[in-house]
């Protein structure tokens, strides 16, 4: 995944702002080319979406995420980033549709079955004080 080098340095740099805008041109030439390699494609989305949440801005971060998800269903660490962004906001019967459907791609993933945990306590807390 040569095409993404310089973006993830420049996340790892913790420079957010230029980095969207590399992966922005990365998805931009990878569209380009008629039938983008899709796991390089989705990778792309998906690191957007990590700048975008970092950056706090929730609601662009899960549209890369369903977007890096529309080409690989089946990536749990996509599907856990997404759900994390929806327990952020609020929207636990989601976020725990996409923790769970992670878990089952992937049962020994660490970060997602706390978060599961997070977001039943958090359900447990809302419904106990209605």
């Amino acid at each position: 995944m040569e095409v993404l080098f310089a973006a993830n340095r420049l996340l790892k740099q913790n420079k957010l702002i230029e980095a969207a805008a590399e992966y922005t041109s990365v998805i931009s030439k990878l569209q380009s080319r008629g039938v983008p390699d899709k796991r390089v494609l989705s990778t792309a989305y998906n690191d957007r979406g990590q700048c975008f949440y970092l950056q706090v801005e929730f609601y662009k971060a899960i549209e890369d995420y369903t977007t890096s998800l529309s080409l690989d269903p089946a990536n749990p660490v996509v599907l856990y980033n997404r759900g994390l962004v929806k327990y952020r906001l609020n929207n636990f019967s989601e976020a725990k549709q996409d923790i769970t459907q992670a878990l089952k791609l992937s049962p020994d993933f660490q970060d997602a079955n706390y978060c599961l945990t997070a977001i039943n306590n958090a359900v447990r807390c809302k419904t106990s004080t209605v």
